[in-house]
């Protein structure tokens, strides 16, 4: 696969506090890779440190296989970013915000006509940005940061304050850029919004990387939810079996149990519970919500 970022043991530290501890991980071609992690657990550090706002305190990033600290106007040239909020001048009208990113990334002016009609702000576009909606401004951050043409995008927070629709939009461009052969590293707290969009997840805890996988990995279980004739039965039944059994944590399921066992020894269960007369009215397969890994990892 084409590796458009590659972390390397990133250490960072600020005086006695260590709050990067040997960060690695990589980004390919055509994959959304969510960032995960508390408050104070150093992404924001993490991705000023990627596009050369910060300095490690050793390690190294390379972005399409050039180095931030030898070829770092390689590396901007590749990509597009947009940390903490948007960098948007709120005095200034959309299109102002559009041409001054067209300068600082040496663009065309027919890439600033091309992203006025990617940001789809219409006549807008020549409004003061302090008069935009939070959905409006997420567009024009959008147009601005994919000005260059990059092969690797880095949002930081970018659902935050935007209505359901401005989370639907903004997922449906991002799955449409990595489509187009782009790589998107995306921070959010939006647990949900992040089990949607990102394929991978990369989580990281005291500094550390705790967490690297698919999400659909992730998601997988060997843990199925049992519905019987006789539950309390059934419980008895499973654990004299030596299978771990509990009722089912669902309120909507309250009637099923939860069996922990591999799929290919279910026929095999559900044919001793028949002989014991306790007749499965139903099965299903279980799968963990983002939620509950997350809680399972950092609590």
């Amino acid at each position: 696969m084409e590796k458009f970022l590659l972390v390397d043991n990133i250490k960072k530290s600020f005086g006695q506090k260590t709050v990067l501890d040997g960060i690695s991980f990589e980004i390919n071609k055509n994959e959304i890779v969510g960032l995960l992690g508390r408050n104070g657990s150093g992404k924001s550090t993490l991705m000023k440190i990627i596009c050369g706002l910060q300095n490690p305190s050793s390690g190294n990033v390379r972005v399409c296989d050039f180095d931030i600290k030898k070829e770092r106007e390689k590396v901007l040239e590749n990509l597009g970013v947009s940390i903490e909020n948007p960098a948007l001048y709120t005095s200034l009208s959309g299109l102002d915000n559009l041409k001054l990113m067209a300068t600082w990334t040496n663009s065309p002016k027919e890439r600033i006509d091309e992203m006025v009609a990617y940001s789809g702000l219409g006549h807008k576009i020549n409004y003061k940005v302090s008069t935009y909606s939070m959905g409006m401004k997420m567009r024009l951050m959008l147009a601005m940061v994919l000005m260059s043409k990059p092969k690797l995008i880095m949002l930081d927070e970018p659902m935050n304050g935007l209505d359901p629709d401005g989370v639907i939009e903004l997922r449906k461009e991002l799955e449409d850029l990595r489509d187009q052969g782009c790589a998107v590293l995306l921070s959010s707290h939006q647990l949900s919004e992040m089990e949607k969009v990102t394929d991978r997840i990369v989580m990281i805890e005291g500094g550390k990387v705790v967490l690297d996988d698919y999400i659909g990995d992730l998601k997988n279980t060997n843990t199925y939810l049992i519905k019987t004739s006789d539950k309390e039965r059934a419980i008895k039944e499973l654990e004299t079996s030596a299978y771990k059994v509990e009722p089912c944590k669902n309120p909507d399921k309250k009637d099923y149990l939860e069996v922990a066992i591999e799929g290919e020894k279910l026929e095999a269960l559900i044919l001793s519970l028949v002989e014991k007369k306790i007749n499965v009215l139903d099965i299903e397969k279980s799968f963990r919500t983002l939620e509950d890994l997350y809680e399972s990892i950092i609590s």
